[in-house]
């Protein structure tokens, strides 16, 4: 089965419609070599879990509740005139599965759905779990595209950031995916942390955009409750902090445009990454599997909690969130994914998705101080969707992300 992309569509990419159903295939790996001071992914995960090395019995039995996950949910899927177009694998991190792990989880998924209609399949790689070999070995198990968490080419940074990585190493890998055969090589680098200057993350750009890649990410530090450097954060000084970080995010998305890299999505530049794009969009159903993994399947939005991973090993298909995906604070977290999208929210893959109206939810009183707080950075309303001038689409982002972190109290 094939899918054409819709006639207006400006990606050329493929969307779900009420009798056919395009699929987005997450794997979760919550697993790491450690806990890095700035990760909002993995604070619910208790140390001893997420430290989890192969061979261990508990990550041996989440292996294979996982593929239990997978190969159940295929079939309930199965039949339902579903493609599947994406595969992403992340954590956690996914690169530190060991060959066997990979192996047996790759081929559970291909056990359960058809993946020759593929397009683009992910694996997010940290640079101090890899080398050429391992890459190679990803690269023949089926992925075309690797995605690495390398946040900061300053070795300092890197180690007050709890990174087991050098930036030589970050280096390394790039070079080293493209002479195995990845064709999509991308990178991750952030920007906004408390202490950071401007000549710091410029050094980090620079480096970034001389390497081999075709995609890259760029995210602004989350002060989330339970992480270190939140602890760190002194609540009187926020207005400071928002400002500093929406101020070198700016600097850093113009020196990456400057350098050659066309910005597509708010902190994503480059090739249009299917995955990125759908999911933002609501293009396609997310089957997510694993502990912490989150899925938007038939307008149920479905999740598996974070850090309950012994829960999961004991019953990985059973969800600790299942609601429609109607409901208000599911509806705010997808506006505010969406909107990080230059082409915005589109109305009909949004009703296929939700099941509801674009204009009837930005007037529900749960969602309309967000709207109006929307209206006022431009918000554009049209026949094709919803979405934020280009020029305000970041500073707003962050500004939501920023607000909503520090409200939060701090965990004890």
């Amino acid at each position: 089965m094939t899918i054409a992309p819709a006639a207006d569509n400006q990606l050329g990419l493929p969307s779900s419609t009420a009798d056919r159903r395009v699929l987005m295939l997450y794997v979760h790996v919550p697993f790491c070599h450690s806990r890095c001071t700035f990760c909002d992914w993995v604070q619910a995960i208790p140390n001893k879990d997420l430290l989890r090395k192969p061979g261990d019995s508990v990550r041996e039995k989440y292996i294979d509740a996982l593929c239990r996950e997978i190969g159940e949910r295929g079939a309930e899927l199965a039949g339902t005139d579903a493609m599947s177009y994406v595969i992403y694998w992340g954590g956690g991190t996914a690169s530190s599965l060991d060959n066997d792990e990979a192996s047996r989880i790759m081929t559970a998924l291909r056990n359960a759905f058809d993946l020759s209609t593929v397009a683009e399949a992910t694996i997010e790689c940290s640079p101090d779990t890899v080398d050429a070999e391992k890459l190679a070995f990803f690269r023949e198990l089926g992925f075309n595209r690797v995605s690495s968490g390398v946040q900061s080419f300053d070795d300092e940074r890197l180690r007050r950031l709890g990174r087991r990585h050098s930036a030589d190493q970050a280096i390394r890998l790039t070079h080293a995916a493209r002479e195995v055969g990845f064709d999509d090589v991308s990178i991750d680098i952030m920007s906004g942390f408390p202490d950071q200057d401007l000549d710091e993350l410029r050094h980090t750009v620079d480096q970034a955009v001389q390497l081999p890649i075709n995609h890259l990410s760029l995210y602004s530090f989350r002060p989330t409750p339970g992480t270190f450097m939140r602890r760190r954060m002194n609540p009187d000084e926020k207005r400071g902090y928002l400002r500093d970080q929406k101020h070198l995010f700016t600097q850093a998305r113009r020196l990456i445009t400057a350098a050659g890299l066309t910005e597509y999505a708010s902190g994503y530049f480059g090739k249009v990454s299917p995955f990125a794009a759908m999911y933002f969009q609501l293009r396609a159903d997310t089957v997510g599997f694993g502990s912490g993994a989150i899925s938007l399947v038939n307008q149920q939005f479905l999740s598996h909690r974070k850090g309950l991973l012994h829960s999961y090993v004991d019953a990985p298909t059973s969800f600790d969130i299942a609601v429609p995906a109607s409901q208000d604070r599911v509806l705010i977290s997808f506006l505010q994914a969406g909107l990080a999208m230059f082409d915005g929210i589109l109305r009909d893959e949004w009703r296929v998705s939700t099941g509801t109206d674009l204009d009837e939810v930005l007037t529900r009183p749960a969602i309309a101080p967000l709207a109006d707080f929307l209206r006022g950075r431009g918000l554009i309303c049209d026949e094709r969707g919803i979405r934020l001038p280009v020029r305000n689409v970041g500073v707003t982002l962050i500004e939501l992300a920023f607000e909503m972190a520090m409200s939060q109290p701090e965990l004890a």
